[in-house]
């Protein structure tokens, strides 16, 4: 078969080879790459074909519905989670988990309704619209519909562990245990850091931002440390509901680790040069008045914010 002449209409792709219809799109200013890949998706045998949007478009329904399967599961999962909590539902501890827990699957339930709506306005194109358009949409709506499974998955799994971690008293030991060593190794590797820094630069120098970063480290510590205590005394409350022991080896070692960061924190105040301490005081004082509105239990994902925002200000 002949291959098609374009119309009058330079977005009229129906009939035309791939290839020419790149040149058709670079001629209005697309990526060649992207643009030979989004016409691969309405394409028959190498040539942009309109009647190919039926075939692709019930492809990328079918992947948009398998996702909106996954999103069901998870929604059933949170519900199996929030009945196995219902206990200690009133410990911070667990509510803020499940608090995280819905406010992630209200998005993703929010995505995958937007996805719906998108492959109806698909339907809707697909006799006289835009072809490369369509393709672009197709394109999206699978990427989409990928990305919300994938979410939505993980949200799965992590459920099947938080039901565990509910219903384990050693597993939630254990974990807070991983917890307390991980920080342990962290203020050693800070403490490290601290070693490393001279003194008698400008408050430009790398010595000094090494120095304000590593103050914006240890003060996070400090709330990772709250985090911890306010993790134990949960524990405890929760062990004796179960009529249980709460693990009696964990408050020293919090203890030494706390002990561990003040060490840290007198030798990053020996190592700061006056000029340091004026220049980054402002900074840091935002940092800690920040950081103080984040009480137990933390959501750490507001840490990083916080601590993102202030960290070029500190570094400055």
């Amino acid at each position: 078969m002949d291959e098609a002449a374009p119309g009058d209409d330079p977005a009229d792709l129906d009939g035309l080879s791939i290839e020419r219809a790149v040149d058709t799109m670079i001629d209005q200013g697309s990526h060649p790459s992207e643009v030979r890949e989004t016409l691969a998706i309405v394409s028959q045998d190498g040539t942009v074909r309109r009647e190919a949007v039926e075939d692709t478009l019930a492809n990328a329904s079918m992947v948009a519905t398998t996702a909106e399967t996954r999103v069901e599961l998870a929604a059933e999962k949170l519900d199996s989670a929030r009945e196995t909590a219902d206990q200690v539902s009133d410990l911070d501890l667990v509510s803020a988990r499940i608090d995280n827990f819905e406010a992630r699957l209200d998005v993703i339930e929010d995505r995958s309704t937007d996805l719906g709506d998108a492959i109806q306005e698909i339907l809707a194109m697909r006799e006289e619209g835009d072809l490369y358009e369509i393709a672009q949409r197709i394109r999206r709506v699978t990427n989409a519909a990928t990305e919300i499974q994938r979410s939505a998955d993980n949200v799965q799994l992590e459920l099947d562990s938080f039901e565990e971690w509910l219903t384990d008293a050693d597993r939630r030991t254990e974990e807070l245990t991983d917890d307390i060593e991980a920080l342990a190794e962290s203020v050693n590797e800070l403490d490290d850091v601290v070693e490393k820094i001279e003194g008698g630069s400008e408050p430009e120098s790398e010595a000094a931002k090494t120095w304000a970063a590593a103050m914006v480290r240890h003060r996070v510590m400090s709330l990772m440390i709250d985090d911890l205590r306010a993790e134990l005394a949960a524990f405890r409350t929760w062990a004796e509901r179960e009529i249980g022991s709460s693990p009696s080896d964990i408050e020293p070692r919090i203890d030494d680790v706390q002990a561990g960061h003040e060490v840290v924190g007198e030798r990053l105040a020996a190592r700061a040069e006056p000029e340091w301490t004026a220049h980054f005081d402002d900074r840091l004082t935002a940092l800690d008045e920040a950081l103080e509105e984040l009480v137990p239990p933390v959501a750490w994902a507001d840490v990083e914010a916080v601590v993102e925002e202030h960290r070029l200000e500190v570094q400055q």
